[in-house]
C-alpha cells in the first residue's frame, strides 16, 4: 500500500525536471496520474518510468499552461480518467537562457517581450491551472503551487523571475484564504535551492550560477510533495515550504510551523 493509493494528481511541466521526480514520485506510491507539457515525446517518456516505478501508466495530455482551452482539456482529461482530481501541482514554468547578458541583471534594463513572456507562463500560467483546477476539485483536495526560495530572497540580480515567483507566493496564500471554507488546501513548494533543469534554456544552468550555487537533484522535491498531496496534510494551508528544510527537518516539525498559515 503506498501513500497515495487511488489519488488522482495532475502534474504539469512533468517532461522533465520537478515535474518528472515528482510524477515518479507519486506513481511510486500509488497514485494515478495526469501528465501535461508541451513535448509528448518527453511526456510518453515519463509516463514509462512512473510505470517502471510500480504505478499504473499516467495519461498524457500535451498541454500549453498559457492556453486556457488546453488547460481545461487536462483537467477535463483527468476528470474523465479518474472521476475527480484530488491534487493538481502546478509545477510548470520557465526562466531565459540569456542570464549572462547585462540585460537581465537588473530589472530596468530587461526588454519588455522577456518579461512579459515569463510573466505569461509564470503567472498568468499557473493561474489558468489554479482556474480549472479549483473547480473540479472538493473537499480534501490539494493544490501545489511550485516556487522559488529566489522570490522571497529577492537580491540584486534575482531579476523578472524571482518577480513572477513572488506573485505566486502572493496568488497561493490568497487562493488558500478563499478556498479554505471549501476544505481545499493551497500550498507552496520550493526545493530550497536551485535544480540543473532546462528551466535556463535547452543548455542547463550557466556555469557561473552553479558556481556560486550548486545546484540540488531534483527529487528533493518529491518527499514533500508526497505529503502534500496526501492526506496527512489536510489542515495544512497558505504554507511556504522548502524541500530541503522538509528533508532535513522532518514532517511534524514542518507541519507545526505550517498548520495555522491559512488562519492569518
Amino acid at each position: 500500500m503506498g501513500t497515495l493509493d487511488g489519488k488522482a494528481i495532475v502534474v504539469t511541466g512533468a517532461s522533465r525536471g520537478l515535474g518528472e521526480a515528482m510524477a515518479i514520485g507519486f506513481a511510486r506510491e500509488g497514485a494515478k496520474l495526469a501528465l501535461g507539457a508541451r513535448t509528448v515525446a518527453d511526456l510518453e517518456r515519463v509516463a514509462g518510468a512512473c510505470e517502471a516505478a510500480g504505478g499504473e501508466r499516467p495519461a498524457v495530455v500535451p498541454t500549453d499552461i498559457t492556453d486556457e482551452a488546453q488547460v481545461q482539456r487536462l483537467v477535463d482529461e483527468a476528470v474523465a480518467a479518474f472521476g475527480r482530481i484530488d491534487c493538481f501541482v502546478a509545477n510548470a514554468g520557465i526562466s531565459y537562457g540569456e542570464l549572462t547578458d547585462k540585460r537581465y541583471r537588473e530589472l530596468t534594463t530587461y526588454d519588455r517581450d522577456v518579461v512579459e513572456g515569463v510573466f505569461r507562463v509564470n503567472v498568468t500560467g499557473t493561474w489558468l491551472c489554479a482556474k480549472a483546477a479549483l473547480a473540479a476539485m472538493g473537499e480534501g483536495g490539494s493544490l501545489i503551487v511550485v516556487g522559488s526560495e529566489t522570490g522571497r530572497a529577492l537580491y540584486p540580480g534575482a531579476g523578472i523571475y524571482a518577480i513572477t515567483k513572488a506573485t505566486l507566493d502572493a496568488m497561493a496564500t490568497l487562493t488558500a484564504r478563499e478556498q479554505a471554507q471549501r476544505g481545499i488546501r493551497v500550498n507552496v513548494l520550493s526545493p530550497g535551492g536551485m535544480v540543473d533543469t532546462r528551466l535556463f534554456g535547452p543548455t542547463g544552468m550557466p556555469d557561473f550560477l552553479k558556481q556560486q550555487h550548486p545546484p540540488l537533484p531534483a527529487d528533493v522535491i518529491v518527499p514533500a510533495a508526497v505529503w502534500l498531496a496526501s492526506d496527512d496534510s489536510i489542515g495544512t494551508t497558505g504554507a511556504m515550504i522548502s524541500a530541503k528544510e522538509f528533508n532535513a527537518r522532518g514532517v511534524e516539525e514542518i507541519r507545526a510551523e505550517a498548520a495555522p498559515s491559512h488562519a492569518r
